[in-house]
């Protein structure tokens, strides 16, 4: 078997595949972007803004890199939330040869989305020599709607996982010697890179467990110490984006409090709620693959003695080490994101006291430890694969039919995942999944073409865009993130900002934000931060700010603003003053 060709094949297959399942994107990647759910419409804009950010910054000045443009005058802003470091490789590139954040963004979803299932693939592949069987892996991971419909369009660096099938499949086998140990190395800290929180601890948790596993075996303890080895080395090449974020906590004691992301941990309801087809939680494959892992999981433990897999070399596991290995990455990938307090059905089950000390300081740092089940739904995916692999092998070997016996099993299978991801049948009543729409939903993405953008891109002093939010919400997600994307073509200090946290001062600034035009809200707003250029969007205004913002523009009837420019209902006023 060439393991090369297989690999070419199999990415042309996945891509395909990936277009069908999210046509029409591809026929729009420079002007639509996904519009799955309703973080659609500001967290892919942040991911592209901080993309952007970290391409641009490295280009022209990398030292100015953790001083984003946002939150202005705050420093080190970039540090505030998610940074993607592992998805900028996928990114930079068409960034660089087009300018286009839209294009870029597109293509590291679609891309890293293929990639990511024929790595799962390759890997079943070099486990059990069965295209079939790796191909079943693939689609499993293609059809659970935590990839192409709830999640991660919301946050596209999550699409870049192509290594963790690969840390899965080395880290089964305990390594003889250091330098096999150390292979893992790059492709761990790529794949932490993606996200050094959620990612991370989903890969670093269970390898941490695997360690310790092997340290209590006196076979494996070598091993064991050689995968502690790894892991610290892997903790040493993150330390300085950990020291970054820890940076920011320490400048900003009430952290905590400078968010609008304050969730109450909710109990985790067993036995449906790890593969309920829930927004944040990555293992709901549909419940045929579960049945065919089922099946294929009892029919090898019924089969009598061990044989070995017709993988590539000596470096591939048996199928027993496989399942086994498999099965730590799903087990602890569901134990790591429970929570302290759990139902079984409506009875309630609290943890042992010991469990709970170990996991609450995990939960001080994540605010949804379902993602960390990110592990579990790649164990599932080469499971899928595995388990058809097993029941192929119990098809007639012999006979006219025996040749399209194994392609019609996976046909049927492969139909039978995609009519549940697609129509929502056979789910439990309890988790109540709906049909997906019939063309994948998109929205416009900002171009940068507008004439107020033109204007923009002249100079470069502090900008503020409005509104800010409405009422009570000052800090409404989608009009900042859609400043920050904005920026991406001028790269103007915004005084406008959405992150997992905020700075010291900022709700502050945005209170009087919402005051303007009121002349000592802007005199504030302006002796505080030096902002030269206000870019109001009318239709997002309550009606009496409309109503002032337009009396503006009749006639210059005020000293410290002057309008700049129009562009339909978008107005830009110069700030005037000292």
């Amino acid at each position: 078997m060439n393991l090369r060709r297989s690999a070419a094949a199999a990415l042309v297959v996945y891509a395909a595949l990936v277009v069908w399942l999210t046509w029409p994107l591809a026929a729009h990647l420079r002007t639509r972007l996904p519009d799955t759910r309703s973080p659609c419409r500001y967290d892919p804009l942040y991911m592209g803004w901080v993309l952007a950010w970290e391409t641009h910054a490295l280009g022209t000045a990398p030292a100015r890199l953790r001083d984003a443009n946002i939150f202005h005058p705050a420093r080190g802003t970039l540090f505030y939330g998610d940074t993607g470091f592992g998805a900028l490789p996928y990114f930079m590139p068409p960034m660089l040869a087009g300018g286009n954040p839209t294009l870029a963004l597109n293509l590291l979803f679609l891309g890293c989305i293929a990639a990511t299932a024929c790595s799962l693939h390759l890997v079943v592949v070099c486990w059990t020599g069965s295209e079939l069987a790796g191909f079943i892996a693939g689609w499993t991971f293609l059809t659970t709607r935590w990839v192409l419909w709830d999640f991660v369009p919301t946050a596209p660096s999550y699409a870049v996982l192509q290594y963790f099938p690969w840390i899965v499949y080395l880290a089964a086998r305990p390594a003889r010697r250091l330098g096999q140990s150390l292979r893992l190395l790059p492709l761990v800290v790529l794949q932490c890179l993606t996200d050094v929180v959620y990612v991370a601890a989903s890969v670093l948790a269970p390898l941490g467990l695997l360690s310790l596993g092997r340290l209590f075996r006196r076979g494996s303890r070598a091993a064991g110490l050689r995968l502690l080895v790894t892991i610290g080395l892997v903790l040493a090449v993150l330390a300085p984006i950990y020291a970054a974020h820890l940076a920011v906590r320490d400048a900003n004691p009430d952290l905590a409090r400078q968010t609008i992301w304050r969730f109450t941990l909710l109990p985790t309801s067993l036995p449906w709620g790890p593969i309920a087809m829930r927004f944040q939680s990555p293992a709901t494959v549909t419940v045929v693959s579960l049945l065919l892992i089922a099946t294929g999981a009892v029919l090898r433990l019924l089969e009598p003695g061990a044989r070995r897999g017709r993988g590539q070399g000596e470096e591939a596991p048996a199928p027993g080490l496989a399942w086994r290995a498999c099965c730590l990455w799903v087990v602890a990938g569901l134990v790591f994101s429970l929570s302290p307090s759990l139902y079984w059905y409506k009875t309630p089950i609290n943890l042992p006291p010991l469990v709970v000390s170990f996991v609450t300081p995990l939960y001080q740092v994540v605010r949804s430890p379902e993602r960390l089940r990110i592990a579990s739904l790649v164990g599932l995916s080469l499971l899928a694969g595995l388990a058809f692999a097993q029941c192929a092998r119990r098809l007639p070997a012999r006979g006219r039919l025996a040749p399209a016996t194994r392609p019609l099993l996976a046909a049927a299978i492969a139909a039978a995942m995609y009519a549940q991801y697609a129509g929502g049948i056979l789910v439990p009543a309890a988790v109540g999944a709906r049909p997906l729409p019939h063309v994948y939903p998109l929205a416009a993405a900002i171009t940068g073409r507008s004439p107020i953008d033109r204007l923009l891109a002249r100079s470069d002093g502090p900008l503020l865009e409005l509104p800010v939010g409405s009422g009570s919400d000052l800090f409404a997600p989608t009009s900042h993130a859609r400043a920050m994307y904005r920026s991406v073509f001028h790269w103007r200090p915004l005084l406008n900002g959405y992150d997992s946290y905020w700075p010291a001062g900022f709700a502050e600034r945005m209170v009087l934000a919402s005051r303007l035009p009121d002349p000592a809200a802007l005199a504030a707003l302006r002796d505080e931060t030096s902002v030269e250029l206000l870019l109001v969007h009318l239709p997002g205004l309550q009606p009496s700010q409309r109503a002032a913002w337009l009396a503006l523009t009749d006639l210059p009837r005020r000293d410290d603003l002057r309008l700049a420019g129009r562009d339909g209902d978008d107005l830009l006023f110069e700030v005037r003053g000292r």
